[in-house]
C-alpha cells in the first residue's frame, strides 16, 4: 500500500525509539570515564569504582563498563555493591559527558575512584558476581540499560583479586547516566 495516495486516510506519526543512553546522552547526563592503572599482585589487591557521593541528590545507573587486563596472566575481578573499600583511593580525572555538543560541558555528580596494592577485600555491601578476564584482553559489558541503580552514598566496584607472585596492571572503564532523585 503506497501511503502517499491516502489523503483521506490517517497519515501515521513519525516515532523516534531511542536507548536510554543515547536520551540521556541527549540531554547531557550521561557520561563515560575511566580509572588511573591499577596495579595490584604480591598478595595486594586492587579495585576500580563508581562512587555516588551521599550529597548528590541523583541516582546512578550503571549501562556498561570494562575491565583491560594488560598482563601476561589472566586476572579475576568481583563486582561489589555498597561496599566498603580497602585502602586509600586516587579520583579519576578521566571521564566526559556523552554528548559533546553542549557548552558548557556537563559534570558528573559520580565519582571514578581506585586503588593500587591495598589488603584486605571489601567489608559490608553485596558480592554480586565474579568475572575471569584472560590475558592482554578487554572484557566488555554493556547494555546494562539502567538495571544497577545506585543510589547516593553507594558504589558499584571492581575490585581486582592478587594472583600470587605476579603483578598485573588493568584499568577499569564505565559508562552511566544519572538521575535526580525524586523526594
Amino acid at each position: 500500500m503506497n501511503l502517499a495516495f491516502m489523503e483521506n486516510e490517517k497519515q501515521p506519526k513519525k516515532v523516534i525509539v531511542l536507548s536510554d543512553a543515547v536520551y540521556h546522552s541527549y540531554l547531557g547526563k550521561y557520561f563515560l570515564g575511566q580509572t588511573d592503572l591499577i596495579t595490584f599482585g604480591g598478595s595486594y589487591n586492587g579495585w576500580g569504582a563508581l562512587i555516588n557521593p551521599e550529597n548528590s541528590n541523583v541516582n546512578m545507573f550503571l549501562n556498561a563498563y570494562t575491565i583491560s587486563n594488560f598482563a601476561s596472566v589472566p586476572l579475576t575481578a568481583e563486582g561489589w555493591l555498597s561496599s566498603v573499600l580497602p585502602g586509600k583511593p586516587k579520583l579519576s580525572p578521566y571521564f566526559a559527558a556523552g554528548n559533546q555538543s553542549i557548552t558548557p560541558s556537563p559534570m558528573p555528580k559520580v565519582k571514578i575512584k581506585n586503588a593500587s596494592m591495598v589488603s584486605p577485600t571489601p567489608t559490608s555491601g553485596t558480592y554480586t558476581f565474579v568475572r575471569r578476564v584472560e590475558p592482554n584482553e578487554t572484557l566488555t559489558k554493556h547494555d546494562f540499560q539502567g538495571m544497577y541503580i545506585i543510589p547516593p552514598g553507594s558504589s558499584f566496584a571492581l575490585f581486582f583479586l592478587s594472583p600470587g607472585k605476579e603483578q598485573i596492571q588493568t584499568r577499569v572503564a564505565f559508562g552511566w547516566w544519572e538521575e535526580k532523585v525524586n523526594i
